[in-house]
């Protein structure tokens, strides 16, 4: 009977310390769907409630502090609780925060947030708000009307502010494209006027082909021929071109015409007794641009409005320079391309990302399967100075061969943030906004400020010719030695005689054959010298597997 009782008191005892556990762990609730986060909102008194998102985590610091203002001064009045922000819609506003962030809430309604891991300041906040809690239940207070998901007045100013923030860096950097495509615009018209200064393309639409004997009349009278005409059908790219270069281009109709039907494209030739520009010579016949219109005349009617059907123009010829460069480039790529060469590619904004070199592996793997597009280059350097950059290798197999690596080492990448031409982009492509987050979340120890910063630093991190192979040391060629082939005459020569030049070559043979024996005791006790030194060199490899390895492992705190 004495077994018993005694079984049956361990039982009550250990029943009433889980019951006591229980009570502790419901002092602080866990939230992590809509249900549930609904569901505590309808709680009476006031709700503390620490949000954090997955890969960051709940503020564990300040869990016993909060217990402990429960106890004493909250009661049934406080309650606590963690959510999840990555599940719950309504807390969207605080993903990817590492900054510890409670939310005050009382019937349904929000009436503060702290940001911070400031315990005296949240005891405070939460003595003021039981106060107000309690004057709110008397009626001598309101609470303020504000969803949980609605920005409190020091969040809307922080948010006003960021958002004039972001939109001056998206003015800067539009302002950066616009002058970096210009800048490409002009070194292209300047590079296709010395070889093509006096001729132009234009472009027949398909429906306005058979006007090509009007067109060749109207641009006669003013010097102008058309010196080749070739159809081709131009596609949904070369649509797209056009639909940049001229407004007048960009309807869809036009662009459903050129890039499904063989359009006509004429290559206009500047006559060279004419004086003039071949562009403007051939916009006023074509155009009527430059022609004064008499007063009291009805306005002529030119051939470019009269082949001009619904939407969609008749015949297309450049305004300026540069698109007269342009044109040339799409419409006689070969003509072009037999003159000068092709026009340089532009890079897509971009910004850099340093991380140390001891996250290499992780960082190329997270490149490698979720933005493998979007990594232009990459590097090894000496540290993470931006603004003097000292190379050490371009690839991660010549990293994996130095012999010694150190934690201030660096990989840094060039990474993509968007497409160097946005109107020739492909709708159906998404564009990428900002940095990748897979990359963000590994954290980068430096990241460009924005693509203008970006654009600076990777000139000094990857310098033009970077990409190019290198050039690889040529092997010295081993020049063979000939072999004296001594003939039976120069054996008797210096020999003195058939025996003795046959005794003096058994000796030369056995004195090599004695030399060649020395060299084989010579090469074994070296093998037996090295092997000692290579024991030598496996105990101090155990030795250092004892040291951090700073190759791959983060530097020490």
């Amino acid at each position: 009977m004495s077994l018993t009782h005694a079984v049956a008191n361990a039982a009550a005892a250990a029943a009433a310390g889980a019951g006591k556990k229980a009570a502790q762990v419901q002092l602080q609730a866990e939230l992590a769907t809509d249900d549930e986060w609904n569901k505590f909102l309808q709680r009476d008194g006031l709700l503390v409630v620490d949000v954090y998102s997955e890969w960051c985590g709940p503020c564990l610091g300040m869990v016993g502090n909060l217990k402990k203002i429960k106890v004493e001064i909250g009661g049934d009045n406080l309650h606590l609780a963690v959510a999840k922000t990555d599940t719950i819609e309504c807390l969207k506003r605080f993903r990817h925060r590492s900054e510890p962030t409670w939310m005050f809430l009382a019937a349904g309604q929000l009436v503060n947030v702290v940001f911070g891991a400031d315990a005296p300041r949240l005891a405070r906040t939460i003595e003021e708000e039981l106060r107000n809690e309690e004057l709110a239940k008397k009626g001598e207070r309101e609470r303020p009307k504000r969803a949980p998901h609605e920005l409190t007045p020091p969040e809307q100013e922080v948010a006003d502010r960021r958002e004039n923030l972001e939109a001056e860096r998206r003015a800067r950097e539009a302002a950066a494209r616009t002058a970096a495509r210009l800048a490409r615009r002009e070194a292209r018209a300047v590079q296709l006027e010395t070889h093509f200064g006096d001729v132009c393309a234009a472009l027949m639409m398909p429906h306005a082909q058979k006007h090509l004997r009007r067109v060749a009349e109207a641009l006669e009278p003013h010097g102008i021929t058309v010196a080749d005409k070739c159809p081709l059908v131009l596609g949904k790219q070369g649509a797209r071109i056009l639909a940049a270069e001229d407004e007048e281009m960009s309807s869809e109709a036009t662009a459903a015409a050129v890039s499904e039907r063989p359009a006509l494209a004429l290559l206009l030739k500047k006559l060279p007794e004419k004086e003039g520009d071949v562009i403007e010579l051939a916009r006023r016949a074509l155009y009527g641009d430059g022609v004064e219109v008499q007063d009291g005349g009805a306005p002529k009617k030119f051939l470019s409005q009269e082949l001009r059907a619904d939407d969609i123009p008749g015949i297309y010829v450049p305004k300026d320079r540069h698109q007269r460069a342009a044109v040339l480039d799409l419409l006689f790529p070969k003509m072009v391309g037999a003159a000068v060469p092709p026009a340089a590619i532009a890079e897509p904004p971009h910004l850099a990302l340093v991380f140390g070199a001891w996250q290499r592996r992780a960082v190329l793997a997270v490149a490698e399967h979720h933005c493998a597009t979007r990594l232009l280059r990459y590097g090894f350097f000496a540290d993470a100075d931006v603004n003097a950059p000292r190379l050490l290798c371009k690839t991660i197999e010549q990293y994996e061969d130095r012999p010694e690596k150190d934690y201030c080492e660096t990989i840094v990448l060039m990474v993509a943030v968007g497409v160097a031409e946005p109107a020739l982009a492909d709708p159906a492509v998404p564009v990428p906004d900002g940095p990748p987050e897979e990359l963000v979340t590994l954290g980068p120890l430096h990241m460009s400020e924005d693509t203008v910063a970006g654009e600076g630093e990777c000139a000094r991190f990857f310098p033009p010719g970077y990409s190019e192979p290198e050039p690889r040391p040529k092997s010295k060629a081993r020049k063979k030695k000939k072999k004296r082939q001594e003939t039976k005459d120069d054996l008797e020569e210096g020999g003195g005689g058939g025996e003795e030049g046959a005794a003096g070559v058994e000796e030369e043979v056995n004195g090599d054959v004695n030399g060649s024996t020395e060299i084989d005791e010579e090469v074994d006790g070296g093998g037996e010298g090295d092997g000692e030194e290579g024991g030598d060199e496996v105990e101090e490899a155990e030795d250092e597997t004892l040291v951090a390895d700073k190759a791959t492992s983060p530097p020490p705190a």
